[in-house]
């Protein structure tokens, strides 16, 4: 078994079909053979509607096709199932993929070429939204969408997101089972912990520009009230992550004196923003950052809505 593609899902039947269908037409290494792969889905919600999915689509399907349901207690159960699943048909590779993507028929062509040229333990590649008609420019542009690094092809980083990479078996069965933290499970940031303990373990992880995958944005994430409960979310998820993996006093001091900087940051470009709508709301968005930040200095935990 070469690659075992791994994938949660929540509540999307129809995004999962549409990822299905991509994962079928890709493209495949020129060693690679439809045997060698290996599609495993894991189903977080108790109705089951991906699973249902799954076993419509799975008799015909160009590559083998199992789904599980793992309801409750959020992401990270649903993507440490997804690990388990992935390691038991003992691939070389797993990659994984969210229910509301699909990628381009080269991703897997292009994360196996950079993993193996650059001799990593993990490579990722871009994640581009793909918005509504109706979604104004300042949302597109916004950096809260998507995930793209924008660097070179083998370039190391430290990887973020889960929703696009593939990394050796080995290396990811070194974390297993609880590859994904569970203090994260609601909150969301179960990804950045996960790949931040990769790296302290010294693991490489580099960059595949041309390994993209495209990311649905519903009308429901164009409001302002998602996007102020995304940044929160996401700058109290990174507090606690450092919290967590990289204590001691020296740390944390340094990390309120940053979350002290961006008050005041925040205050000032607030004042200039009086007078400079893109202003403002790039002020407001700091604010949010802010307030994300310091409620995990708090020890409060935000609540990511399930299936955003």
């Amino acid at each position: 078994m070469h690659t075992a593609i791994a994938i949660c899902t929540y509540r999307r039947p129809a995004g999962l079909n549409r990822l299905l269908e991509h994962i079928a037409q890709l493209e495949l290494p020129s060693n690679v053979a439809d045997r060698d792969i290996a599609v495993v889905v894991v189903d977080n919600h108790e109705d089951g509607e991906g699973v249902d999915v799954c076993e419509r689509v799975a008799p015909d399907y160009r590559f083998a096709l199992r789904a599980i349901c793992q309801p409750g207690n959020g992401i990270s159960e649903a993507r440490n199932a997804s690990v388990e699943m992935a390691l038991a048909v003992d691939p070389t590779y797993i990659g994984f993929l969210d229910d509301d993507e699909w990628p381009e028929r080269v991703w897997l062509v292009e994360l196996v070429r950079v993993i193996e040229s650059a001799e990593a333990d993990v490579v990722g590649g871009p994640t581009r939204s793909v918005f509504p008609k109706s979604a104004p420019t300042e949302l597109v542009n916004n950096p809260y969408f998507g995930a793209d690094m924008k660097l070179t092809d083998g370039e190391r980083c430290e990887l973020q997101a889960a929703g696009n990479f593939l990394i050796k078996a080995d290396t990811l069965a070194s974390t297993a089972p609880t590859s994904f933290h569970p203090d994260f499970a609601q909150s969301g940031g179960e990804d950045l912990a996960f790949f931040t303990q990769l790296a302290q373990a010294g693991a490489n992880m580099v960059w595949a520009s041309a390994a993209v995958v495209h990311e649905e944005v519903p009308e429901n994430r164009l409001t302002k009230a998602w996007l102020r409960t995304r940044i929160i979310g996401v700058a109290n998820s990174r507090v606690r992550v450092m919290q967590m993996l990289k204590p001691g006093v020296i740390p944390s001091l340094i990390r309120g004196a940053k979350t002290v900087a961006l008050f005041g940051q925040a205050g000032l470009m607030s004042l200039i923003g009086l007078a400079s709508p893109n202003l403002a709301n790039e002020a407001e968005q700091l604010r949010w950052k802010f307030l994300g930040k310091f409620s995990a200095h708090l020890n409060r935990k935000t609540t990511r809505p399930e299936g955003h």
